[in-house]
């Protein structure tokens, strides 16, 4: 027996925190009978949410696996649908029966690599902050940055709302000053904005190169490709189960 937010998760319909939300709200039946957040099914049974029923079945739970990496350009946001109009990240992905889930996001202004899978197990594991998955970007700030900042973002320090934020490593390029190659292990809002903020420097671009084992390598702008078996298996063995 599973939790009915495990299923809708699992099977991609909606992410963890979105299924949740849908069951506190009523919106999900199990049976044609409301569900709550402990409502387990078993095979046989018919979740139903947003006018759709899913039949739960073996193959279900046989669903493949797919990742895809997407090249994001500034300007586009991470959700599905925004009141202002702006163009989403979901646009430029590729059909997929269920649905592409985010594995974190990168603000308006934010390029680079992003993540999409079509399992919420998957997603949720990765977002967790027990993962500690390596986070890479490239920054181009401005103001002054010397080591006695540049040891505060390497110990930590006070970033607002009760958060500290911390980089693992800082490189500088060798060819553009005040451009830097940073690592991070934790994915908490603008955290790299606040860091550099908090040390009274602003960041000018900021681009995410790498995440885990994952790389951008030659991948243009507004593209996506899907993982490798290999590759969704190396991301698999760096998180928590």
């Amino acid at each position: 027996m599973y939790r009915v937010q495990k299923i809708l998760s699992m099977i991609g319909v909606l992410s963890r925190r979105e299924c949740e939300r849908n069951i506190l709200l009523g919106l999900v039946k199990v049976n044609g009978a409301i569900a709550s957040l402990g409502t387990k099914v078993i095979v046989g049974d018919t979740i139903t949410f947003n006018k759709i029923s899913y039949v739960i079945s073996l193959d279900l739970f046989d669903k493949k696996l797919e990742m895809i990496v997407y090249h994001k350009p500034c300007g586009e946001v991470v959700t599905r649908k925004d009141n202002s109009n702006r163009p989403t990240v979901f646009e430029n992905l590729p059909d997929i029966d269920g649905k592409w889930i985010n594995i974190g996001r990168l603000d308006l202004e934010t390029s680079g690599l992003l993540l999409f899978t079509n399992n919420g197990d998957m997603a949720n594991k990765m977002m967790h902050p027990s993962s500690n998955i390596s986070r890479t970007y490239e920054v181009l700030i401005k103001g002054k940055f010397d080591d006695d900042k540049k040891n505060k973002c390497l110990k930590g320090l006070d970033i607002g709302r009760s958060e500290t934020g911390k980089l693992m490593s800082i490189i500088p390029s060798k060819s553009i000053i005040n451009k830097y190659t940073i690592n991070l292990q934790t994915g908490k809002n603008r955290e790299i904005r606040r860091i550099f903020e908090a040390i009274g420097c602003r960041v000018i671009q900021l681009k995410r190169i790498e995440y885990d084992s994952i790389s951008l390598e030659s991948l243009k702008v507004g593209k996506n490709r899907y993982l490798t078996d290999n590759e969704i298996e190396s991301l698999s063995i760096s998180i928590v189960d």
